[in-house]
């Protein structure tokens, strides 16, 4: 992807500012019809990062508030008179080389999210969404999605129904090491047994010795799409390739470009980098790119959904992007028009900026 067709590389920055937001839970109709008695009714709460050039607002978030109050210092140490001319394309490495150690951490993702919050203005001056920014036309017409289940009551029956209800809509669901318990794993053998191979993949979290991975996945090379973050993110590198009988995904603690370098170390099958995490929407793409060098399939994801979704319809190499049937919707929100978050087949952005505007009333800057 060349930046060539981006008309105007620069946004003037005027200020960042802050907005600690608490907003009702999406209707229930927003979520998977598989998921809609798991949602939870709680109020959404987290911050937003927004930049100004004085008129137009871009923001960025949900994120944790010590993500949020980095920004101002973060912004300061490297444009330290304001207003400044932003160049979109090498924003985040000038903040994350002005400071120390913002190449990593709660730092990278604060990086990320004023990068990001920097794209969104620019798309919404131009009044456009982001792709469009960098490309007149889109190079698909959808953009393929799997389904990650987090939060689903984890009681036998609800978990079969789950399955199979999902399964109507996507083509690969994502679950905790729950569904490999004893009491869950006929389930899920039974599942593969009924609906097809390799259509179950369970996320490890790096909190599980590689050993006891290897040694419960092993025998479920017919069930099993792929074991994600067998290894915690410091060890990935010590990876063998094939060790588990089924691909090996990771990447989303990738906190930049150079961190490529352990997924391929570690013969890593499918990398999963997060703009967010990685510094933004320019970072995530340069991993995009490293995956495709390298040979592994890529699916970003899911904390950075909305970037990896705009990126994917620019012709990237993005084999499919997470989608969490019960955590999107709430992620979405703050927007005023969320984008729906149901389909396994997800429709080309067309609101300006990442989303569109945010909800009426939530930040009037």
């Amino acid at each position: 992807m060349s930046l060539s067709t981006l008309t105007d590389r620069t946004v003037p920055l005027v200020k960042v500012d802050l907005c600690p937001f608490s907003v009702p839970a999406p209707a229930s109709a927003s979520h998977h019809r598989a998921v809609r008695t798991d949602a939870r009714s709680d109020d959404v709460r987290g911050w937003l990062v927004g930049v100004t050039d004085g008129k137009a607002w871009g923001w960025w978030g949900p994120v944790p508030e010590a993500v949020a109050v980095l920004a101002q210092d973060l912004l300061s140490a490297a444009f330290t008179v304001l207003p400044a001319e932003v160049e979109l394309e090498s924003f985040a490495r000038r903040l994350r080389r002005a400071t120390r150690h913002a190449h990593t951490g709660v730092l990278a993702l604060t990086v990320g999210s004023l990068e990001l919050a920097a794209w969104d203005l620019a798309a919404k001056r131009a009044g456009l969404p982001v792709w469009a920014l960098i490309a007149p036309s889109v190079s698909r017409d959808t953009v393929p999605a799997y389904a990650t289940c987090f939060g689903v009551n984890p009681e036998p029956a609800r978990v079969s129904q789950v399955m199979d209800e999902v399964a109507d809509t996507f083509a690969v669901q994502k679950w905790r090491p729950d569904v490999l318990r004893s009491d869950l794993l006929r389930l899920t053998e039974a599942f593969a047994a009924r609906r097809g191979p390799a259509r179950i993949a369970v996320d490890f979290f790096g909190a599980w010795d590689p050993g006891r991975v290897r040694d419960v996945c092993a025998p479920l090379s017919q069930v099993l799409a792929w074991v994600e973050e067998p290894y915690h993110p410091d060890e990935v590198h010590l990876a063998n390739p094939g060790e588990f009988g089924v691909p090996h995904a990771a990447g989303e603690h990738c906190y930049g470009p150079a961190d490529a370098t352990q997924l391929v170390a570690g013969h890593v099958d499918i990398w999963q980098p997060d703009a967010v995490f990685c510094g933004g929407w320019m970072n995530l793409r340069e991993l995009v790119h490293a995956a495709a060098l390298a040979g592994p399939a890529c699916m970003p994801h899911g904390g950075g959904f909305l970037p990896a979704l705009h990126l994917s319809v620019l012709g990237e190499r993005i084999a499919m992007l997470e989608l969490h049937l019960l955590l999107e919707p709430r992620r979405l929100a703050h927007l005023a028009d969320p984008p729906r978050t149901d389909e396994a087949e997800l429709a080309i952005p067309q609101a300006p900026g990442w989303g569109g505007e945010l909800r009426k009333g939530l930040a009037d800057g």
